[in-house]
């Protein structure tokens, strides 16, 4: 099979693969205003298998807190593990509907797991989140909110401290795929393509 068909291929296939994603919390409404000093957000399960694409906080965290430039926001695994982090700015994050975004390494989530994600502020961790309870957020049919989460201090797992009454921080956000295939055959094929293709071209050297 010749070099630029099995290119073409594996593009089509990756870049199909990688459509179709969704904002967890499309949007919310104001309930009260929360100062945190700490890493906060909430926790969650997953309905299906998704795959994580991008972090986020919503732009009211920066309109919110006017001297704020930057945040660091969080995904962890039951186990208190970090699964992803990224640093959002407020001039420089891509900007979707109402939250503010920045690629991380994909992360495949399964059901019957509780996934914390949070949002720090830099470099104190001081800030004015707003605070929406059930009802005054709206979440994406594949993910189930469960509680308030919030951390110690620092950047850090986020604990939950309200679970399940669907409370949240409403600071951090995430994009995901929706309909990922278990175990994620098109990563396997997309992933065992080029290293194919860069085999092929070191026994070219």
């Amino acid at each position: 099979m010749k070099i630029l068909p099995l290119i073409a291929a594996l593009a089509m296939a990756c870049n199909a693969w990688a459509q179709g994603t969704s904002e967890a919390i499309p949007d919310y409404t104001q309930s009260a205003i929360a100062p945190v000093s700490s890493t906060a957000g909430w926790t969650f399960e997953t309905t299906t298998n998704l795959l994580v694409l991008d972090l986020g906080c919503f732009t009211n965290v920066f309109l919110g807190n006017p001297s704020l430039t930057d945040v660091e926001v969080g995904l962890w695994a039951p186990d208190r593990s970090l699964l992803a982090s990224t640093i959002i700015s407020q001039n420089t994050s891509t900007a979707f509907d109402h939250a503010l975004y920045g690629a991380i390494t994909p992360v495949l989530l399964s059901p019957g797991q509780i996934y914390h994600i949070g949002v720090f502020g830099l470099p104190s961790g001081n800030l004015f989140l707003d605070a929406a309870i059930a009802g005054d957020f709206s979440s994406t049919p594949d993910i189930s909110v469960r509680g308030t989460a919030l951390a110690a201090a620092g950047f850090a797992f986020p604990g939950e401290i309200q679970p399940l009454d669907g409370a949240i921080y409403a600071g951090p956000n995430f994009r995901y795929q929706e309909g990922v295939p278990e175990p994620s055959s098109a990563l396997l094929l997309c992933l065992g393509g080029w290293l194919l293709l860069a085999r092929r071209g070191n026994q070219r050297l």
